[in-house]
């Protein structure tokens, strides 16, 4: 193949990549998840040691991925805290993205309009909505432009009998870089050895085939492990009902699983928040569910049996990207996030669909035309699909508004709430976080803590942040949220002329996070009130 002609598709996939996606570019940040990263943290302001030392030794946010977080530090010192540079790095990574998943296809199967058709179809999936408009999931592109790359040169580094040093090598930093940008892409090895079972010519009972299988992952391993490890420890589990029974837990899951295929044909209704559905343990249930978790692996198999590479790694590739969203024991039940690099295997299904149907109309010029049809009017549908839910992500008020109409999670009723108190409507903004509050929950308490305040009702101001105390304690250690907590309570203090307790809540508050952005503001004015009394 020719650089002209790799380079013409390769700029077609990145065009279209951008041209879907470049909306987002007037877009704000949207209140979920994104002062956490972005506005209000004080990390990513400015490349100094002190900053990149936190962020790679400590965990934030109930997470550990650093990567992420020095992408924010770099659009920080490009932009400051101007939206349109970070939606940016957003679409770039996608176009990188898309480019790469074009070369990817391209390697593992030598085929340049499978690789091409695949690379259009998945700039334009619809379920990447999320990752690419969203700022705070920004650990799903920067992920899969590190994760993509490992899988690259392992191809490279993969031949019929050994392997090749340097790529390999190459392909174990690029997996490095990819978990410590999301850790959900530990799960990568599992493919590669789908690729070495398609690859290896030694005879399976010889154990040198052993030694390149199982071997050769045992640098990902170690890695993978470690990071693993770390973010186990941090990162929040469910706390639902149902992860604690373990059969209610497998009939979900596996519905879970018939969800996300459903979603990656772009059919059906995207939301931010998807409730979890009522679970039912009837015998048709359980079927249903067993048959979701089995369906990628049958595929696998009938592949394999059947010689067709492209189903066997498609549904491979589908599967491995989706085991952690399917089985780790996630707080949220659905996610369209969870799909970006899955939806990679489903667009190379897809796009071989496309060229098998295309080739039975007889004569060629026929099947050129058929190719060209079905792939205009899959690439269309996505295209309007993407630009139509793009426009959810354009500001707190628009996302918070649609997702409502279609959830009753507590996230959505605070997210609102938030919204309102912007914009001075305080009674719709407790209504709303008591809405919130039916579902046990740190911020709908201390949202109910800040409209208090705002209405002087201290009494029920103290009540409310003892509840949010109450919660936070369920939930676990979270020192920065314990810090915004203890802040509110002080500042309640002070506005009851409580100064002494005012000051050590404050005080407090600045032990747990150094860095509050107005404790030690508020601090400076209780110690002055205190000296003129």
């Amino acid at each position: 193949m020719s650089a002209g002609r790799w380079l013409l598709a390769a700029a077609a996939i990145a065009a279209a990549a951008i041209l879907v996606n470049l909306p987002t570019l007037r877009f704000q940040f949207v209140s979920w998840d994104d002062s956490r990263y972005v506005t209000e943290n004080p990390w990513i302001r400015g490349w100094s040691a002190s900053n990149l030392r936190h962020i790679f030794t400590q965990s934030y946010f109930v997470s550990y991925m650093p990567l992420q977080l020095v992408s924010y530090m770099l659009d920080y010192s490009l932009w400051g805290l101007k939206p349109f540079g970070y939606h940016l790095q957003q679409i770039v990574l996608h176009a990188v993205d898309s480019v790469l998943a074009f070369e990817l296809v391209r390697r593992l199967f030598g085929r340049f309009w499978l690789a091409a058709i695949a690379g259009l179809f998945f700039a334009l999936h619809p379920s990447h909505v999320e990752s690419v408009a969203w700022v705070s999931a920004r650990k799903d592109v920067l992920s899969a432009a590190f994760l993509i790359p490992a899988v690259l040169f392992y191809l490279i580094a993969r031949g019929e009998r050994s392997l090749r040093m340097r790529p390999y090598l190459a392909s174990v930093l690029f997996f490095t870089l990819a978990i410590l940008s999301k850790v959900n892409v530990v799960v990568m090895p599992l493919f590669l050895v789908l690729v070495d079972l398609a690859t290896l010519k030694l005879p399976r009972r010889d154990t040198r085939w052993w030694m390149q299988v199982v071997g050769s992952k045992v640098a990902y391993g170690v890695v993978g492990l470690g990071i693993s490890v770390v973010n186990w420890i941090v990162e929040v589990k469910t706390k639902a009902a149902y992860g604690r029974e373990p059969a209610r837990y497998f009939v979900l899951k596996g519905r879970t699983a018939w969800e996300y295929l459903a979603h990656l044909t772009g059919i059906p209704r995207q939301n931010p928040i998807y409730d979890t559905p009522l679970i039912s343990l009837d015998f048709l249930s359980v079927l249903v569910s067993f048959a979701g978790i089995l369906i990628l692996p049958a595929l696998v198999w009938i592949g394999f049996r059947r010689r067709n590479r492209i189903l066997a790694f498609g549904a491979g590739w589908t599967f491995v990207m989706l085991l952690p969203a399917i089985f780790f024991p996630v707080p949220t039940y659905l996610a369209d996030r969870y799909l970006y690099l899955a939806a990679l295997g489903f667009c190379w299904l897809l796009a071989a669909a496309v060229l098998t149907l295309s080739a039975r109309a007889k004569p060629r010029t026929l099947g050129v035309a058929v190719a060209v049809l079905l792939t205009a009017a899959a690439a269309t549908f996505f295209a309007w699909r993407t630009a139509r839910y793009n426009q959810v992500w354009a500001n707190s008020e628009s996302l918070w508004s649609y997702t409502i109409e279609a959830s009753r999670d507590f996230r959505a009723y605070n997210n609102l709430a938030r919204v309102r108190i912007e914009q001075n409507r305080w009674d719709e903004a407790e209504t709303l976080f008591k809405l919130g509050s039916r579902q046990a929950n740190v911020t709908s308490w201390d949202g109910l803590t800040a409209v208090y305040y705002k209405k002087a009702r201290y009494v029920e101001a103290i009540q409310a942040n003892e509840k949010a105390f109450r919660m936070h304690a369920l939930k676990g250690e979270d020192p920065m949220e314990q810090a915004e907590l203890t802040y509110k309570r002080g500042t309640i203090y002070l506005a009851q002329n409580r100064i002494d307790e005012g000051i050590e809540s404050l005080e407090e508050a600045l032990r747990l996070n150094p860095r509050h952005p107005d404790a030690r503001r508020m601090l400076e004015a209780a110690l002055q009130a205190k000296r003129q009394q």
